[in-house]
């Protein structure tokens, strides 16, 4: 399914085409956090994985992050050229009420060579998906869900 420039759950990209590095080259980013979601985050932790490998991973944590704000960066070191691993993402934010959201722990959409190292991701509370953007290449988007024992309903 596509949403106006992005790909469902997956950049659906087999490998990365078009990279003009024969072995990979790492690079500076930043990534920023737009809450979207309608209501204010009590915390909302974001992390970047490459090749979803713990020992590559850059993670932060906001707290209080408004409706409608945007807040970062958050550096991160990212790969480009034939073979660079994918970029992973993962979130998960717990609103004032207690219930807590995040999106699967698999998800790829990488940074190409064409990018310029600045990633936004958007948690939009009308669809409920996280939608992962770049300054060049097209994005993609995971659907967020809540963490089963999180909803106030389920609280004693």
């Amino acid at each position: 399914m596509m949403k106006d420039g992005f790909t469902n759950e997956k950049c659906g990209h087999e490998t990365k085409i078009g990279e003009d590095a024969i072995t990979g080259t790492d690079h500076a980013g930043k990534v920023y956090l737009q809450n979207d979601w309608g209501a204010e985050l009590y915390s909302a932790t974001i992390r970047h994985r490459r090749s979803n490998d713990p020992n590559k991973q850059e993670e932060m944590t906001f707290n209080n992050v408004p409706a409608g704000a945007k807040v970062g960066p958050m550096p991160i070191t990212y790969t480009t050229g034939a073979g660079s691993p994918f970029d992973y993402w993962w979130i998960k934010f717990v609103l004032s009420n207690g219930t807590v959201y995040s999106c699967k722990g698999n998800f790829y959409c990488y940074i190409s060579s064409s990018d310029d190292g600045n990633v936004l991701l958007r948690i939009d509370g009308s669809d409920k998906d996280m939608y992962v953007s770049f300054s060049s290449s097209s994005g993609c988007y995971v659907s967020l869900d809540t963490v089963p024992g999180s909803s106030p309903d389920n609280q004693v």
